[in-house]
């Protein structure tokens, strides 16, 4: 605002021309004056600030399969189901009269991301995937997604499970376990399957 006002007196000052009689030369003088007197106003001051730029790129998330789930050996009298946790010692429930005759055991995967993003993992489409062996299909359905070292649960939308990575390494850990449904008269022997599970930053 300084500036300002000086410029606006300058300017005033500067169209205030003599009230006497002035010789040609005299006019010329007087105009080289006004002119010098306009044109000679201060420079307005100038400023210059700098900023830096950063971006953090994270790493791709990795996962390892470290075990495969196994529901042991059953005996099946009639139609039923055993439903397994999602935890690092899982618990295994049978009902309708089915009988664990070994320790069941959920799948198990170790991941590294970035410390403090969310990470989504998912399971096959629809929670389910189906066993197949010398009878018909096995059926193994809502299938469920728990932590483990370095994760805190957030939620679940479909067959996403959204997690917080909390291991200042990045480092974490993960269950999958689900529901195995039996049908009446299922043949004995062997079934098996594969599942893939997707992670990714949410």
């Amino acid at each position: 605002m300084a500036i300002v006002g000086h410029m606006e007196s300058a300017s005033t000052h500067c169209l205030r021309w003599p009230t006497r009689r002035l010789t040609p030369g005299a006019r010329m003088r007087a105009f080289a004056v006004f002119a010098a007197a306009c044109c000679s106003a201060p420079a307005l001051a100038q400023d210059a600030q700098s900023s830096s730029v950063s971006v953090e790129i994270a790493p791709e998330v990795t996962l390892t399969k470290t075990r495969d789930m196994d529901f042991g050996r059953i005996l099946v009298p009639r139609n039923g189901r055993i439903d397994m946790t999602a935890e690092d010692v899982p618990t295994c429930t049978p009902n309708n009269g089915l009988t664990l005759l070994d320790p069941c055991q959920s799948a198990a995967f170790s991941g590294s991301a970035a410390t403090a993003f969310q990470v989504r993992i998912s399971v096959p489409t629809g929670r389910r995937i189906n066993l197949t062996g010398p009878d018909r299909d096995l059926r193994l359905r809502q299938m469920t997604v728990g932590a483990g070292n370095g994760l805190t649960f957030l939620g679940r939308t479909n067959r996403h499970f959204d997690f917080t990575i909390t291991d200042p390494a990045g480092v974490f850990e993960f269950f999958v376990g689900g529901r195995l449904l039996f049908r009446n008269n299922q043949g004995a022997g062997v079934y098996s399957g594969t599942f893939t599970i997707e992670a990714d930053y949410q």
